[in-house]
């Protein structure tokens, strides 16, 4: 396929009246991650950009979920992780680092979040990597002694002592490798539990609170993928990319037009990694990055509404800036009436001329519908029973709201108008 090459002042003096532009349902959204990429962008589909936080300044992160042993690096910012091979943990007095250099180094897994640096030598319940699950405690008793170089290039000596999981405490200990400046922390996950994580900084001894609690669907970031060299191997390195929350799911299409928007052609994949990285690459001849024009995503949010994401422009390192096009392609179709059962059904949905708008609640729904738009004005109006068919091709296009109410219910539905 041909790929398109962009450059910074198309984007900004000729981006506006590209195919994309040109239809309003699209959003252009232009976001930095500052130069060499030092910050993270926590992204929602709905509403732009949420956080913009610095990479910088935690070593480990713990998965906050009660159940969980999962415990990640901060690969992206230089810290990287090696399994002590030469004890377990009755050898926490007498380390030795000859030959650390040949020892192999433990990433965080690019496809699961919960599958951190250090679970990564899990062999399956109970063995969590890190430690062993205790039956009869519930906690997770940790066997491993490693060794990490933190975000400021000092290796150290790390035990994660265990995690007591009826109080969803982390009990951890490290010191320098010659066992100088040792501490013992306490990290208590029940603090963080509207995150995904927990981040902690050995240099200072403390928690970090940098993940956003507003809903996010997307970490613009640098990770550790999977790559191919030049032979056609597959290596571990670090990229820029895109990596979904937890739980969201998306998928991807290559080559498809850029009209195309079938995408419940395949199920929407819930990888970390299913945006990824490689929707772009670096022209030697030119040392411009490039971006492929035939490559859409498609997102599912955290409200379930399904999003198409297209990207159209690459700067790089020096300024870290990026662009997007989004366009909302469809929207949740259904929802509860009450607590007892029946549904609302608005369809087609996007519409362009006539609307359905149906309940099978169990009795006769009598009541009154109205449209209103997304400043709160009401668009239309008219009673309601059961069912009924509205013209709406006099609509402007745009996201709208359809509610039915009477004495006893009231339920509310986004609706889009093309």
């Amino acid at each position: 396929m041909n790929k398109t090459l962009y450059t910074f002042i198309f984007i900004l003096s000729i981006g506006l009246s590209s195919v994309f532009g040109q239809n309003k349902e699209y959003t252009i959204d232009t976001m930095s991650m500052s130069p060499g990429y030092t910050n993270d962008i926590f992204y929602s589909m709905s509403n732009g950009e949420v956080a913009n936080v610095p990479r910088a300044g935690w070593d480990i992160a713990f998965y906050t979920n009660t159940m969980s042993a999962g415990i990640i690096i901060n690969e992206g910012n230089g810290v990287e992780l090696y399994s002590y091979p030469k004890g377990d943990t009755t050898a926490w007095a007498n380390i030795d680092t000859v030959g650390l250099s040949t020892w192999t180094p433990l990433y965080n897994s690019p496809e699961y979040w919960e599958d951190g640096a250090f679970n990564r030598n899990a062999t399956g319940h109970p063995d969590y990597g890190w430690g062993i699950y205790n039956m009869v405690t519930h906690s997770v008793i940790g066997d491993s002694i490693y060794i990490i170089k933190d975000e400021a290039g000092i290796y150290k000596k790390l035990w994660i002592v265990k995690k007591v999981s009826v109080e969803n405490m982390y009990h951890i200990r490290y010191a320098d490798i010659d066992g100088t400046n040792e501490m013992e922390k306490q990290i208590d996950a029940k603090l963080f539990l509207s995150k995904n994580f927990i981040y902690f900084s050995l240099s200072t001894g403390a928690e970090v609170d940098r993940e956003p609690n507003t809903e996010w669907d997307i970490l613009f970031t640098k990770y550790i993928d999977l790559t191919e060299t030049m032979s056609g191997e597959m290596t571990e390195y670090l990229v820029t990319g895109a990596t979904s929350n937890v739980n969201h799911r998306a998928n991807k299409y290559y080559p498809v037009p850029e009209d195309f928007e079938g995408w419940g052609s395949k199920p929407l994949d819930s990888l970390k990694n299913t945006i990824g990285y490689n929707w772009k690459s670096f022209d030697m001849s030119t040392f411009q990055w490039i971006v492929e024009d035939s490559t859409v995503f498609f997102v599912k949010s955290g409200e379930g509404d399904i999003y198409k994401l297209v990207f159209t422009y690459w700067q790089g390192a020096s300024t870290g800036v990026f662009a997007i096009n989004k366009k909302l392609v469809s929207i949740v179709g259904v929802g509860e009436l009450n607590e007892t059962g029946g549904t609302l059904s608005v369809y087609p949905n996007p519409a362009s001329k006539m609307l359905n708008i149906k309940t099978n609640y169990d009795e006769s729904f009598i009541g009154n519908v109205v449209i209103t738009d997304i400043s709160g004005r009401q668009v239309y109006g008219s009673s309601f029973v059961k069912e009924s068919s509205i013209n709406v091709g006099e609509l402007t296009q745009g996201i709208y709201f359809v509610t039915i109410y009477n004495d006893s219910y009231k339920h509310t539905q986004k609706l889009i108008i093309k």
